[in-house]
């Protein structure tokens, strides 16, 4: 590889990386459309449009899971388990946030 080469190939990868994060973007669903129609007893219902309800403000945060079904089965296992009563998955920018009440 030569240095004149060097411009040419930075600019093949900035395209290509462009490339994939606008197909990406496209071709993600969006969250608020692959939500069950009836969630499971304890899960917080959307309101306003879609939106992830918020904690109460006496709720402990417990984790982070890659994926809303994910944050659903740990939360429904902390109830079957009996370690609380109510939890909260909440949508942050990367990550389900499992809030609960104790």
């Amino acid at each position: 590889m030569t240095l004149s080469s060097v411009p040419a190939l930075a600019r093949r990868l900035a395209g290509a990386t462009a490339l994939v994060f606008a197909v990406g973007t496209v071709a993600l669903p969006a969250t608020a459309a692959t939500l069950p129609a009836q969630l499971p007893p304890g899960v917080a219902a959307l309101q306003d449009g879609g939106a992830a309800q918020r904690p109460a403000g006496d709720d402990v945060y417990r984790d982070w899971f890659t994926s809303h079904s994910k944050c659903v089965a740990a939360g429904q296992g902390g109830i079957d388990r009996g370690h609380w009563e109510h939890y909260t998955c909440s949508e942050g920018d990367w990550f389900w946030h499992l809030w609960t009440n104790r």
